[in-house]
C-alpha cells in the first residue's frame, strides 16, 4: 500500500554505476507515489525517438562519458516541467558532478521545489563490475566500465562535500538484497520524518 510521505518529499540517488539506482527509485516511486526522473533513461529515450540531439547523446553514452551539461539539463528541465507541483521527485542519476548539482539546484528554484534529502549507495568497485558485466548492455564493457568508474569516484568527492554541507546527504550500504537496502533507505526517509526534538 503506497504510504505518504508527512511533506512532500524530494530525493536524489548517488552512487556508482550499477548500484542499484534504478530499483531503488522505482520502489519510492511506489511507495510514496513519486514522480521519477532518470537521467540516464531520459537521455536513453532521447536516442530512442531520435530527437534532435540523439546522436550527440549516443555518441558521448556510448563513450562512458558525461552528457553536456546544458545538454542534461535541458532534457530533464523539459520533463519536470511536466510534473504536478503536488508531486513529489526521486531523482536517479543527476547529480553526478558538482557542476550539475548546481544546476539541478537552479532548476529546481525556478518551479518551486527543492531537495529534501540525497542517498548515496556506497558500494565497492568490485562489486559493480561484477553486477555490469552481468547487466550485459552494449555500453558495459570492462573498459567502458573502468573509465565510468573512474569518472564517478573524481566526480562524487566534491559532490559529497557539497551535500554534506547541506546535512542532506546519507550514506546507505547498497550491499545486498534489494529488499535489503531498500528497508536502509526507508529508515533514512523515515527518521526525515520525525520531528526535531
Amino acid at each position: 500500500m503506497e504510504r505518504q510521505p508527512s511533506t512532500l518529499l524530494h530525493v536524489t540517488l548517488l552512487g556508482p554505476p550499477g548500484s542499484g539506482k534504478g530499483t531503488q527509485a522505482r520502489r519510492l516511486v511506489d511507495r510514496f507515489g513519486l514522480a521519477y526522473v532518470g537521467a540516464g533513461d531520459l537521455l536513453r529515450q532521447q536516442v530512442a525517438q531520435d530527437s534532435p540531439h540523439a546522436s550527440d547523446i549516443k555518441a558521448f553514452l556510448d563513450a562512458g562519458q558525461l552528457v553536456p551539461l546544458p545538454l542534461l539539463m535541458e532534457v530533464i528541465e523539459h520533463f519536470v516541467a511536466q510534473i504536478p507541483p503536488h508531486q513529489g521527485i526521486v531523482f536517479d542519476g543527476i547529480p553526478r558532478s558538482l557542476d550539475q548539482a548546481l544546476a539541478l539546484d537552479e532548476l529546481l528554484q525556478r518551479v518551486g521545489r527543492q531537495l529534501d534529502v540525497v542517498i548515496l549507495l556506497s558500494v565497492p568497485d568490485e562489486v559493480v563490475y561484477e553486477r555490469l558485466l552481468q547487466r550485459g548492455r552494449s555500453d558495459d564493457t570492462p573498459e567502458v566500465i573502468a573509465r565510468r568508474l573512474e569518472i564517478y569516484h573524481r566526480e562524487i568527492r566534491p559532490l559529497e562535500a557539497f551535500y554534506r554541507r547541506r546535512s542532506i546527504l546519507r550514506v546507505v550500504d547498497g550491499v545486498g538484497t534489494p529488499d535489503e537496502v531498500f528497508e536502509r533507505i526507508e529508515q533514512v526517509l523515515d527518521s526525515l520524518e520525525k520531528p526535531s526534538e
